[in-house]
């Protein structure tokens, strides 16, 4: 029997690029359910009294917890909402993995900064990629962001009970970080310790480590629920050297997108992402496990896809996304999309790709 569910888009999502926001929540639907609950599911875009859903049908084979979850999960689902057979709506309650209130994400407003909604995409799509996806929901996934900047992404795993990791050449963002984190706990009374230190590899200063340790109280503490945010500031080409090969499950960047944003490596600010992509992409992979996943933010003005893909082949990556798959304006410089990308070897490849063909349907 198929079972219907309604999920409202909230009015705010995706602000920056409002006209994309109806398809671009249906293409991260799309990738995210089919990769976690398999072709089962059906998913359009609808209507309802004037406010924009996704209208979500599933059969009898997929776990209804499980679908509400990932709906609520979903970077601009604002309400859900089971259709009955009478065509009422009736409120769900879906579980939630998000421990920590939302201005972890919200509160810190700088420029460049990267939507809070996108950021969650993002972070959605690669996880989905993992054969290890389900450390999603239960705070088990290790996630990496080599480009973390002022930590949004950081944040935005922090909430669902991850401990992730993420690296930064510029002090200034490093630092920037460990301020606001340091201050939000403190805020909020969280059980927490914080330290930094200088981060060295066969006598050779690369940069520095800045370990935090955090949980909302003792008894969290005691439950095993403790966290950990690791922020490395070196290059990120040089993660290998500090990280343990095959050790992470997803990967998350925000590439420089050479208008307003750089990167520092070799030896000053690089403003090529398709550079730093040529860099870096060998030690991103060495650092992903066989089953996992890659979701890298670019802008089409300065990054071909074609030049994209050539550059993640050649690190032993396969990008499984269309140009354009995840296309939108965000201001007159920035065009951005999304490249999803799992090692080649990835025992999942198959059914990852074939979900890129589902992007072109549109169910009745």
């Amino acid at each position: 029997m198929t079972r219907a569910v309604l999920a409202l888009r909230a009015p705010s999502a995706n602000r920056v690029y409002t006209a994309a926001a109806g398809p671009l929540v249906l293409a991260e639907a799309r990738w995210v359910l089919g990769a976690h609950l398999g072709p089962g599911v059906v998913v359009r875009e609808r209507t309802v009294g004037g406010m924009h859903a996704l209208e979500v049908r599933a059969d009898e084979t997929v776990d209804d917890e499980r679908l509400d979850t990932l709906l609520g999960l979903l970077s601009s689902t604002y309400g859900l909402f089971e259709i009955a057979g009478d065509g009422l709506l009736r409120p769900l309650v879906a579980s939630s993995p998000l421990r920590h209130p939302e201005d972890l994400e919200t509160i810190l407003k700088y420029p460049g900064k990267t939507n809070e909604q996108f950021t969650a995409l993002l972070v959605n799509l690669a996880a989905s990629l993992s054969t290890r996806r389900s450390g999603l929901l239960d705070g088990t996934l290790s996630l990496l962001d080599p480009m973390c900047g002022r930590g949004t992404t950081l944040n935005r795993a922090v909430r669902l009970g991850l401990s992730p990791i993420g690296a930064d050449i510029d002090r200034k963002d490093v630092e920037a970080y460990r301020t606001f984190l340091t201050t939000w706990l403190r805020t909020h009374r969280y059980k927490h310790q914080i330290s930094s230190a200088s981060l060295t590899v066969r006598g050779e200063h690369l940069g520095t480590r800045t370990l935090a340790e955090l949980a909302p109280d003792k008894a969290a503490q005691r439950a095993g629920l403790a966290q950990q945010v690791t922020v490395l500031g070196c290059d990120t080409a040089r993660l290998g050297e500090v990280l343990a090969d095959r050790s992470v499950d997803a990967i998350v960047a925000d590439l420089p997108y050479g208008v307003q944003h750089g990167a520092h490596g070799g030896g000053g600010m690089q403003r090529s992402p398709l550079e730093v992509l040529r860099r870096a992409a060998g030690t991103w992979r060495s650092l992903l496990r066989d089953g996992g996943g890659i979701a890298l933010a670019v802008n089409r003005h300065t990054l071909d896809h074609d030049a994209a893909r050539e550059a993640l082949a050649a690190a032993g990556l396969t990008v499984l996304t269309s140009d354009g798959a995840f296309r939108h304006r965000v201001d007159q410089s920035i065009d951005r999309d999304v490249l999803l990308a799992v090692p080649s070897n990835h025992p999942r490849l198959e059914q990852l790709a074939a979900l890129d063909a589902l992007q072109e349907e549109t169910p009745t």
